[in-house]
């Protein structure tokens, strides 16, 4: 069945395809005994201004107070209160132990005997939660065994004895255990923290997404890990590499260098 909303086409079978494209539509209307090819049916979907396939941008939310929302998260960024320090928080994982099977070597006729593709994966999962200070750049990483309130609160205290003046604003997700009644008792003893959630489907606007970009890059990159205690060693390494060189992070794009605008003067004659 062809449902039409919002300007768009919604497949609503189960047998059928789940979202509409040019193709599924063609083969719908050869079934249909309609003789009709591809190109003329994308002529006439354009000419209607009907869209056969839902978009979705992932810079947007559908929460009613989404804009409030990321006002308060750049304002935070952009200007916090005095004597104040934003953090950003986020978890990842969860990370699997691998473990692979030895290489078997040569065969007697001298050819290399393939490895098998199966390899086991270890029930240890480990998450890593981190913390981003954007005045400095500065993180604070650990690992833990589930991802839960007693182990985000474990992280809050970190962050507390990392900041011992001025208050501390939380930047986080929705996530349960970032507002559970264990969370939220702990915080009502601790007035100096406070959360400023990010909009739901708003993880763009989550600082500590792009430094995980960094991590993952410097301490799993063609790593495999045998055991929780490897992959909290490779955490800690990386995570002392990038604080050694780390620099403040800055809300917005960096403006555009010389050199920029040069080349693309050079290419526009």
């Amino acid at each position: 069945m062809v449902r039409y909303t919002d300007g768009s086409l919604e497949a609503r079978e189960e047998q059928k395809a789940a979202q509409w494209s040019l193709d599924a539509l063609a083969q719908a209307a050869k079934e249909a005994g309609i003789a009709v090819k591809r190109s003329q049916i994308r002529t006439i979907l354009l000419r209607e201004g009907v869209r056969w396939r839902r978009t979705h941008s992932w810079g947007t939310s559908d929460e009613k107070d989404a804009r409030p929302k990321r006002v308060a998260v750049v304002s935070h960024y952009t200007d916090p209160p005095a004597g104040s320090t934003t953090i950003c928080t986020d978890e990842l994982g969860p990370v699997l132990p691998r473990s692979f099977p030895p290489a078997p070597g040569w065969s007697p006729n001298g050819h290399r005997i393939k490895a098998p593709l199966e390899y086991s994966r270890g029930l240890e999962k480990t998450w890593i939660y981190g913390a981003l200070r954007v005045r400095d750049g500065k993180e604070l990483t650990r690992c833990a065994p589930a991802r839960n309130s007693t182990n985000y609160i474990e992280l809050l205290k970190l962050i507390e004895a990392d900041n011992p003046t001025g208050d501390i604003f939380i930047i986080t997700d929705n996530l349960s255990s970032h507002n559970s009644l264990e969370t939220r008792t702990w915080l009502a003893e601790h007035p100096r923290i406070h959360h400023v959630f990010i909009p739901k489907g708003a993880c763009w606007l989550n600082l500590q997404e792009g430094w995980w970009r960094l991590f993952r890059r410097d301490a799993f990159a063609g790593q495999s890990f045998a055991n929780p205690s490897e992959i909290d060693l490779a955490r800690r390494v990386a995570t002392a590499q990038l604080n050694h060189r780390a620099k403040p992070w800055v809300w917005g794009r960096p403006p555009k260098t010389r050199r920029h605008y040069r080349r693309l003067f050079s290419y526009r004659i």
